[in-house]
């Protein structure tokens, strides 16, 4: 009896709360006696002899309170839940999910998938999606629609949150063949259910009886579908350059809008595509008849789903208003661009949206350079770059970060354009920042953020590879089958087996739940760096004298964008154009770099270029005059020789160190100071690599220097021959936490590049390739690391596979992915994610003998107190001073100090 008065009490609430929940009224009462009760239910009827006659099964209070806790995210009314939150909240609702079915689970989980894209985490709602995918399917399951009609099938999810990471042409291939199935069951189209002759079909199956209502129910559920479908394909078609069509097929959603009750949402889309084919005139018309939704405040226009479009679209609204304003002309528009840019701004304060926020302040921008307010355009592209930065703070790999950087690359080109033109050395700053190695900044913020504490107060993972799950597990295993597949002979095996490891690796890094350390952390300040840069001489013991000055090169098209910040707090900045021979002496190198057999990569000596000839004597000057030099090249930039680069005829490194970092936001980042402890070395040396010429030079090299740092300063004998295998590397980059002493790793062997496979550089050891996906995947105590091989510097820059996506691998035939963003994806920015604070390596081809000879001045220096940067600086003075003839120097030009210690 108890049982059977829950219940009914249960299903009692269950109306009321849901009743009020499409009524737009508050729900948090009635939610939390619905899940009181329900957890109460649960509980008795899992008690042995409470079988009561027309007892309700688990599994139907399970799917009822899942459903629950979708809606009540959509009628919270006190406020914007932050992340944390609503991740709560979700994990409030795991408690029902043992009791719930495969088909509620998939229903509760793309309720989850669509929460997540309506709050513009798109990459959140694709990996729910995944997991939706997976559940097993009931054999009884409607052959369309895996949820409740408001979410539809799972394809149509899973292309949405493509599109909404900016992969319109997958988009398109997950949605076509379900459009093949909808077609032929409604071949006509979405059904009008304004429209009673379309209606009149599914009334005649009603009457029938028998199968008739399931069928009309199924068609019904396949119309909304439909509409779905031909929504996010028109956005895809738009985003993919396919404008007519992409209006044709809003216009073929119309209908179902207005069935809705939401016609407004329709014509915001209308009024896209119009803008978009520059019909100024017809767009204002389409916002002109959605004006009644998004500026009256009509009692009727207060339902929840009308309100909840108000809430989402109400900023891209006022986004638009501002937009046809100015593409008006009308006199007056930046006021009335401004206005709407305000409006939409206080929008934004209800219902935050970074992707929103940034078409907005572009709008401001546009505006105040209407009014000839270039501090006000400043402000406001500022602004803009920033809640660019937040809408994809998280990398996703090299496919979603790179179509995410083209998307929005107009905008940070525009914003560009207009600090070169005003001067603003702090606008540029930012912006070229996040146009390189955004990604990797990420990703070193996180590996940073180890030692601190969560933000729930419990204490974030430390130690020795703390990332222990099944994803882990299986990247382990599969390393395994490669292994086993290349001792076999297999490449093909090998090769297939690595792509799929690939794909893991990237679905790991992307979903790493230490996510929400660094997920607010603030975005790159120059002050910040030039406070650093101040504080860089009185805090680097051993370095080399005199001020320290960072500069960024970003390549434009005939010149170079120079970026010079000093510890004065001074940041400057300035366009060198590129005269012809220094033009053609940059391809030239380019192609050096493809040829075989001898090689001329002493860049500057060859050609005659100094560094005067890429940045403003002014700013080569002030370099040459500095202590220590930080610097972020770009492009094609990244392979020049900057240990040798010369400046009036002499080489810079005589005076200044130099240090080569991916942007400048990782400065801070990578400004581990050594602490005055002493050096510690491990010396690994490879004779015979498993693969490629013998080094017969390697153990008399290694056999030298752990003569000269003598046994107090080794860590133990010198690993060589077939004890320098994968297993032991690997072992030895999973080391643990630091210790008391500045603990140095040498790898001497020969460097393995994959120009169009980003996780498939490595190194070769005497069984096999410990590859660059593997160092990623490590946490070493080894601050200093030194790779003495050929070209550990070098990135890729595209990726053949076509870059699998973060959360799951693209259908259709891999296509070559141009990577953008500048990905710092070499060796030696996996050395620093694991751990290193400093690596000396180099971008290009390098011989055995001189090398080897670097390194061992290096721990000399370093030995005796010199700081890393400053031990490779008299490193590399020590081999020009026995010659410096170009032809010398081309053996070793590359040897590049990575790092700011």
């Amino acid at each position: 009896m108890e049982l059977h008065n829950l219940a009914t009490r249960f299903f009692e609430v269950r109306t009321q709360y849901w009743t009020a929940a499409d009524a737009g009224q508050p729900t948090a009462r009635l939610f939390e006696e619905l899940t009181t009760l329900g957890r109460r239910v649960l509980a008795l009827a899992q008690r042995p002899g409470d079988d009561t006659p027309g007892q309700v099964k688990a599994s139907d209070i399970a799917g009822m309170l899942l459903d629950a806790y979708g809606r009540e995210l959509t009628t919270h009314q006190a406020g914007v839940r932050t992340y944390r939150q609503v991740k709560e909240h979700w994990a409030q609702a795991e408690e029902f999910t043992p009791h719930a079915t495969a088909d509620q689970l998939r229903s509760f989980l793309a309720s989850q998938a669509q929460y997540e894209l309506q709050e513009g985490r798109a990459s959140e709602a694709l990996a729910l999606v995944d997991r939706a995918t997976r559940q097993p399917e009931s054999p009884s399951r409607a052959a369309h629609g895996t949820a409740p009609a408001l979410y539809g099938d799972l394809r149509v999810l899973r292309a949405e949150a493509l599109h909404r990471l900016y992969d319109a042409e997958t988009a398109l291939e997950v949605l076509a063949p379900l459009e093949e199935e909808l077609a032929a069951m409604l071949p006509d189209g979405p059904i009008d259910q304004t429209d009673p002759d379309a209606m009149r079909p599914l009334a005649a199956l009603l009457a029938r009886g028998g199968d008739g209502p399931a069928t009309a129910a199924r068609l019904l559920q396949a119309s909304t579908v439909y509409s779905r479908l031909l929504d996010v394909k028109a956005g895809a078609l738009r985003d993919s350059g396919a404008p007519v069509e992409a209006e044709r097929a809003y216009r073929m959603g119309m209908a179902q809008y207005a069935a809705s009750g939401l016609p407004e949402a329709g014509l915001l889309q209308l009024a896209r595509c119009a803008l978009d084919r520059g019909a100024v005139a017809e767009a204002g018309r389409h916002l002109d008849a959605a004006a009644p939704l998004f500026e009256g405040t009509r009692a009727g226009d207060r339902t929840s789903m009308r309100a909840h479009l108000r809430l989402v679209r109400g900023a891209v609204y006022c986004r638009m208003r501002a937009e046809v304003a100015r593409l008006s002309g009308a006199k007056g528009w930046p006021e009335q661009s401004l206005r709407w840019c305000e409006r939409g701004a206080r929008q934004l304060a209800d219902r935050p949206d970074d992707s929103v926020a940034a078409g907005l302040h572009a709008e401001r921008a546009r505006a105040h350079r209407g009014r000839a307010d270039r501090a006000g355009a400043a402000g406001s592209y500022l602004d803009m770059a920033l809640a660019l930065d937040r809408v994809l703070r998280v990398p996703l790999g090299h496919r979603f970060d790179t179509l995410h950087l083209r998307f929005r690359r107009p905008l940070f080109d525009e914003a560009l354009a207009f600090a070169e033109e005003t001067g603003d050395a702090r606008l540029c700053a930012v912006v070229t920042d996040l146009l390189k190695a955004r990604a990797f900044s990420a990703r070193l913020s996180l590996a940073r953020s180890d030692a601190r504490r969560a933000a729930d107060g419990s204490a974030a993972p430390t130690g020795r590879d703390p990332w222990h799950g099944p994803d882990h597990g299986r990247f382990a295993e599969l390393t395994e089958r490669i292994m086993a597949a290349e001792r076999r002979g297999s490449p093909e095996e090998a090769a297939r087996l690595g792509a799929e490891r690939a794909e893991l690796l990237t679905k790991i890094r992307a979903v790493d739940p230490r996510w929400h350390l660094i997920r607010d952390d603030p975005p790159f300040d120059p002050d910040r760096l030039t406070r650093f840069l101040a504080a860089y001489g009185t805090a680097a013991p051993g370095g080399n004298p005199g001020p320290c000055v960072a500069l960024s090169l970003y390549e434009r098209p005939g010149g170079i964008l120079a970026l010079l910040a000093t510890p004065d707090g001074g940041l400057r900045t300035s366009v060198r154009r590129l005269e012809d021979r220094t033009l053609d002496a940059l391809a030239a190198h380019q192609r050096e770099l493809l040829r075989y057999g001898v090689r001329r990569l002493e860049f500057w000596g060859h050609h005659g270029i100094g560094l005067a000839d890429l940045i403003p004597e002014a700013f080569a000057e002030e370099i040459a005059h500095s202590g220590t030099c930080l610097l972020s090249p770009h492009g094609r930039l990244h392979n020049l020789p900057w240990t040798v680069v010369r400046h009036r005829g002499r080489h810079v490194i005589r005076g200044t160190a130099i240090g080569v970092v991916p942007n400048l936001s990782c400065v801070p980042l990578l400004c581990e100071r050594p602490d005055e402890k002493p050096v510690r070395a491990t010396l690994l040396g490879v004779d015979r690599p498993h693969r490629g010429e013998p080094l017969p030079g390697v153990l008399a090299a290694v056999r030298r220097a752990a003569e000269e740092l003598g046994p107090e300063r080794l860590s133990g004998e010198p690993i060589t021959g077939r004890g320098a295998t994968v297993a032991v590397l690997h072992d030895l980059l999973n080391s643990g936490p630091p210790g008391d002493r500045t603990d140095v790793l040498q790898i001497i062997t020969h460097g393995v590049i994959a120009p169009g496979e980003p996780f498939g550089a490595g190194v070769w050891m005497a069984d096999g390739t410990l590859e660059t996906g593997q160092v990623l995947m490590s946490r070493t105590a080894f601050e200093e690391v030194l790779l003495t091989m050929c070209s550990t510097g070098l990135r890729a820059t595209s990726d053949h596979s076509g870059g699998p996506g973060a959360l799951a691998g693209t259908p259709g035939r891999p296509r070559d992915l141009e990577l953008a963003g500048d990905a710092a994806n070499a060796l030696v920015h996996a050395f620093h994610e694991a751990g290193a604070a400093f690596v000396l390596a180099s971008p290009l081809p390098v011989s055995s003998g001189p090398a080897t000879r670097h390194a061992r001045h290096w721990f000399a220096a370093r030995c005796q107190g010199s700081a890393p940067l400053e031990a490779a600086r008299r490193a590399a003075v020590a081999l020009l001073d026995q010659d410096d003839a170009p032809e010398r120097i081309d053996r070793w030009a590359g040897i590049t100090a990575y790092g700011a210690r």
